[in-house]
């Protein structure tokens, strides 16, 4: 439960010691959690079916290691870029790095040149892994910056015996014993082994992520999967809801993690063809808004022993900042155990006390050590004392729990009235036959300064109009809050790679349909 401090006004989640040493690299912790259960499965490739035990995980991720110093002369601090697909190599060369003590900066494996170019110029990798539908990409990226870094295309026959080599001399295995027990390892490791503070192997729960490890979210069910002892089901394949409904009665998945679209793709295809899962008892989500609508529908397909989990959290926390494990309609739940937060007015000067809306604020023991190479942004990331701006906007209620109205900056406004496109969202996905929403400003072409709240909204097999979608959320909101962009009926909303709602290009369809330029 969230603790309220009155004087500081301040709330905070339970209390616990971290299980794990966040002193020790995570390497370190990896090994010895791999030891404990040599046996079991830990991960299952679904596209070519080949499964690997915690042993021999343990195994390649120490060749990974051994390789990435000996033929990539790897060190302490070198940057390592992962532009790929999710396979059981892209897992051993992951856990390797963190061995060697090399951070390992994942991107999307379709970013296109300009994103490869901007990013890869930031961090400089010494080495980049990629699959060979990108290595061109790569390549061509990595001229356009001038770097010259070395190329691993990790799902070439050839990288199994250039990532995982079997070193079998005593000097190759001391060397990196000794390696890894005398390096001092940086803060961010901490920050990866203190949120978890349940660690089992009794390894009874099986993972499904379609998100590469370009998303935070994949990372944290990797992590989940390593330290619970459980078995993670890998594949590079595109997620669709038919393929995703095969794996989990294939492998008995008991747990997944779904952004809200993708959620609601599932849903629309389970009642469409009316599919249960009994194995399935953790649905986590989160990333933006869950309309409460289609939780109900989710929970329904899953009684009576799952249901939907909404976490809150970002890349920078690290770690989950508040969780539903008692759910309330419109929160996302209590604080995460040893998380603080705080509620602050817009300009920054008050710190607001219950059901007062302002800004979230956080922190955590083992923090965000900062961006990479950009000390001026980690400094106006952070507060003077050390909480971090999250940027979204929210309030506790009186019993703790938490509710996002929205992100600041996808804010609207109408004569200098705040919209928040959830409140204007949820409103929509209510009538029945629309799937899913999407609101956006586009510029009121009459007041420069104002922005036309506009909604873009997939229905599935129903006649509903974008006339009565405006009658029905104008009814319902004060007047600056209406529709005044209209709404357009669309076959699909523009995705992210992890399938979250593009608002970017969003915008840009509702621009071109609105025909405004």
């Amino acid at each position: 439960m969230s603790h309220f401090d009155a004087l500081t006004k301040c709330w905070h989640g339970l209390r616990q010691p971290p299980i794990l040493n966040p002193a020790a690299s995570l390497g370190q912790v990896i090994i010895n959690l791999l030891e404990r259960t040599p046996d079991k499965v830990f991960e299952i490739c679904a596209d070519s079916g080949v499964e690997f035990t915690c042993r021999e995980l343990r195994l390649r991720m120490i060749r990974a290691a051994l390789n990435l110093t000996k033929r990539y002369g790897l060190t302490k601090g070198d940057v390592v870029c992962m532009a790929v697909e999710n396979s059981p190599r892209v897992t051993a060369s992951l856990l390797g790095c963190f061995l060697v003590g090399a951070p390992a900066h994942a991107l999307h494996a379709h970013f296109e040149e300009s994103d490869l170019m901007h990013l890869m110029g930031i961090t400089k990798p010494k080495l980049v892994f990629c699959n060979g539908h990108n290595l061109a990409t790569v390549k061509r990226s990595l001229d356009g910056i001038g770097l010259n870094a070395q190329i691993l295309v990790l799902d070439a026959p050839e990288a199994e015996e250039t990532c995982f080599h079997p070193w079998t001399t005593k000097t190759s295995t001391n060397h990196l014993t000794w390696a890894i027990r005398t390096k001092p390892w940086p803060r961010f490791h901490a920050q990866l082994i203190a949120p978890y503070v349940r660690v089992t192997g009794l390894g009874v729960e099986t993972f499904l992520c379609f998100s590469s490890l370009y998303w935070g979210s994949a990372f944290q069910m990797l992590m989940l999967a390593l330290f619970n002892g459980g078995t993670r089901i890998t594949t590079a394949k595109s997620f669709s809801p038919s393929f995703a409904g095969e794996l989990i009665a294939k492998y008995r998945v008991t747990t997944i993690f779904t952004p809200p679209p993708m959620l609601a793709d599932l849903v629309d295809h389970w009642e469409a063809n009316r599919l249960r899962f009994p194995t399935l008892r953790i649905v986590g989500t989160g990333g933006c808004a869950l309309p409460e609508a289609l939780r109900k529908r989710a929970d329904a397909l899953l009684n009576p022993e799952g249901r939907v989990f909404l976490g809150y959290s970002m890349s920078e926390f690290g770690g989950i900042i508040a969780l539903d494990m008692v759910p309330r309609a419109g929160s996302v739940g209590m604080l995460a155990t040893n998380v603080t937060a705080r509620i602050v007015s817009e300009d920054g000067t008050r710190v607001l006390g219950p059901n007062e809306e302002g800004e979230i604020q956080a922190s955590y023991p083992h923090r965000f050590i900062g961006y990479y190479a950009n000390p001026e942004e980690t400094a106006a990331f952070f507060t003077p004392d050390g909480f971090i701006q999250t940027g979204d906007i929210g309030r506790f209620d009186a019993d703790g729990f938490l509710y996002i109205t929205d992100r600041r900056k996808s804010m609207i406004r109408y004569r200098n009235f705040q919209i928040a496109p959830a409140q204007l969202e949820a409103l929509i996905v209510e009538l029945a036959g629309v799937s899913q929403a999407v609101v956006v400003g586009l510029p009121d072409p009459k007041v420069a300064s104002n922005d036309l709240a506009t909604a873009l909204v997939v229905v599935r097999g129903s006649s509903v109009s974008a006339e009565q979608i405006v009658a029905h959320v104008d009814g319902r909101v004060p007047d600056y809050k209406r529709l005044r962009g209209g709404v357009f009926i669309v076959e699909s909303l523009p995705r992210t790679g992890n399938d979250k709602i593009d608002r970017r290009r969003a915008t840009k369809l509702a621009r071109g349909l609105s025909q405004l330029c």
